[in-house]
């Protein structure tokens, strides 16, 4: 009996510190569907298919009210949420609902997740350092007395093109609750595979947020997104590898699945990648 006992404590004790490291949510754009037109449908579908959680986009405040209200009812958490910074005339603007929905986001730990373009700057040009940083302190100031963290989201062909940008604004910034995230696929599309492991050992001071999804080893150009984005289960890229990466430099945030332009039934498609994950993650225990 006592064996059996033992042998349950220490199993519990691993899923608890499995579940606290890493926990794994699905993009919003996964879950896209004509069959999925309601948050409760969507929502459900990441609940019955094992997610953490998801990430959600800049909408309107009692839309992203029922997601996080939806999402805390069935145990699960908006991890992040999605927003355009755009470097114009001088400022860093935002949607005028990002406010609103910040101080909706207090107390929940979600992380403000921000894209940065511009057509005033070329892309990664350190010239508009200036206008971000000081766009990006009070946006840091109004997340800070909201409990709230920012994690600079790097795109490809957008203001911050690469990881590399994210990593020098965020710098710059010098706030504690400003970090950076690492993208799989934006890096694939840079064409900076082989740099993939240094890439993460340099954002892991500042690494708040991962994702990941299938790829095929080799495909780099814009034009290979079918390559570079599928589903998790599919591609010969080895994702375990930066999976292994991320464990390794002590990373413990949570991690997406980015679903950009696959196509499909998200009910059928999901479950895959969810395996693929429970794998993968399982052999780094």
């Amino acid at each position: 009996m006592k064996t059996i006992l033992l042998s349950l404590i220490i199993t519990l004790a691993a899923a608890t510190a499995n579940a606290e490291r890493n926990p794994f949510f699905v993009f919003d754009n996964g879950l896209r569907d004509e069959n999925l037109k309601t948050i409760d449908a969507q929502l459900n579908l990441v609940k019955e298919t094992g997610f953490a959680g998801l990430s959600w986009r800049t909408d309107e405040p009692d839309r992203v009210k029922q997601v996080l209200n939806g999402a805390k009812q069935r145990g699960m958490k908006m991890f992040v949420m999605y927003c355009d910074l755009n470097l114009k005339d001088g400022k860093l603007v935002h949607d005028t609902r990002l406010k609103e929905i910040i101080e909706l986001c207090k107390g929940t730990d979600t992380i403000i997740w921000p894209n940065m373009l511009s057509k005033q700057f070329k892309n990664s040009d350190p010239a508009g350092d200036d206008i971000a940083v000081a766009g990006l302190r009070d946006l840091a100031d109004l997340c800070a007395a909201n409990g709230l963290r920012i994690a600079i989201y790097p795109h490809v062909n957008f203001w911050v093109h690469r990881v590399e940008d994210a990593l020098r604004v965020a710098k710059k910034v010098n706030r504690k609750n400003v970090g950076v995230t690492f993208n799989l696929c934006h890096a694939l599309l840079d064409g900076a595979e082989a740099r993939i492991p240094a890439l993460i050992e340099e954002a892991a001071p500042y690494l708040f947020v991962a994702t990941i999804n299938g790829a095929d080893s080799g495909a780099s150009k814009i034009t290979e997104v079918d390559r570079i984005i599928q589903t998790l289960d599919k591609g010969t890229y080895d994702v375990g590898a930066v999976l292994k990466k991320l464990k390794a430099v002590g990373f413990r945030g949570p991690i997406g699945l980015q679903c950009y332009n696959i196509k499909g039934d998200p009910k059928a498609l999901l479950p895959g990648s969810m395996a693929a994950w429970r794998k993968m993650s399982g052999a780094l225990q």
